[in-house]
């Protein structure tokens, strides 16, 4: 697997917008400026991982289908010097349409769980508790993103 730095990813247009050196990526993640990494295969990309920065969350990962949709996506926000896995997207592509469950996590064990069908919320939200132990990541530095990537990333990335 190979990384490749850019601006921003176009989820629409399934394009990635602004590519950057690496020197001018450690840049960016220095001064906190946002970016996002793309981790491909030979064939195409499979996983983005933004870094934002910002209050309402510090990086995410968007894994990849085949169409280039983001399937999962997985948020994180800053809680003292470790990352925290806030929020989980989950969608589900039957034809034209897309269902999507979403899951928001409180540091405490609370979360809420919603549904989507078509674009639309359903009436069916859950709330309830869970052990939120493992949602608690290291901070990542540049290109040093393994604690928020699953495993093949991982493994591909360091050539394992």
């Amino acid at each position: 697997m190979i990384a490749e730095f850019y601006e921003s990813w176009r989820s629409i247009r399934k394009k990635a917008r602004g590519k950057l050196s690496h020197e001018q990526a450690r840049h960016f993640h220095e001064n906190e400026r946002p970016y996002v990494v793309i981790i491909s295969d030979k064939n195409r990309p499979q996983y983005i991982v933004k870094m934002t920065f910002n209050k309402k969350g510090f990086c995410g990962v968007l894994y990849l289908n085949e169409n280039l949709d983001s399937e999962l996506v997985e948020a994180y926000v800053l809680i003292g010097q470790q990352l925290f896995l806030k929020n989980v997207q989950k969608r589900y592509f039957d034809g034209r349409e897309i269902s999507l469950v979403t899951y928001l996590y409180e540091v405490d064990g609370r979360y809420r769980k919603n549904f989507f069908i078509g674009g639309k919320e359903t009436d069916d939200v859950e709330y309830g508790t869970c052990d939120v132990s493992n949602h608690f990541r290291e901070m990542i530095q540049f290109m040093n993103y393994d604690s928020i990537l699953p495993e093949e990333a991982r493994r591909g990335l360091s050539g394992g």
